[in-house]
């Protein structure tokens, strides 16, 4: 369900100390990224069904009704086992970018979360700023918008079980997308 699917009207705000646990959530999410502690954020926030996507938007005319085919180019669409191998790879250390390492920052803000139709899923609307630095030279900007899907486990536990992210550009700058979003 991506955020221009969403209607207003069919949304439920969460109550305050939810808010907070969803964006407690996000900013420990963040952080475990930041300091490049994937293994963690795969075994304490994903669940494990997630569907991970990431894409870009082809941005075409309001009245270009001849153009077919899907507007949306998926540079991850991604399960568990694979958002696994990635960073199992990352954990060799022979990861070509990671030596010498990047410098990652993970901004996330405008949080909202609403009840979803599922019992203990909750729907998170974000903005996401990525900043990536690596040597002196390098570096890159990534905007873009989220929606998740976070559920409760049988500990009551938060966990990402579908995270649908939406690139605000068109052309994504950087030598690759090789890191979480």
């Amino acid at each position: 369900m991506s955020d221009t699917m969403i209607n207003d009207a069919d949304l439920v705000p969460v109550s305050a100390d939810d808010l907070l646990a969803v964006e407690r959530f996000l900013f420990r999410e963040s952080r475990l990224l930041n300091t490049e502690q994937q293994g963690q954020w795969l075994t304490d926030i994903l669940h494990e069904d997630i569907r991970y996507q990431v894409y870009v938007r082809e941005l075409r005319h309001r009245k270009d009704k001849k153009a077919k085919g899907p507007d949306r180019l998926y540079i991850y669409d991604e399960t568990f086992g694979e958002l696994d191998a990635r960073v199992r790879q990352f954990e060799t250390g022979m990861q070509w970018r990671v030596d010498p390492p990047e410098r990652i920052r993970y901004l996330v803000s405008n949080i909202e979360a609403f009840h979803s139709d599922e019992d203990n899923e909750l729907i998170v609307l974000s903005n996401c700023l990525v900043v990536r630095n690596r040597r002196v030279y390098e570096e890159s900007t990534f905007v873009y918008g989220r929606v998740d899907r976070l559920r409760r486990d049988e500990t009551g536990k938060l966990r990402l079980i579908h995270r649908e992210v939406d690139y605000d550009q068109r052309y994504l700058e950087g030598r690759n997308q090789l890191f979480f979003v």
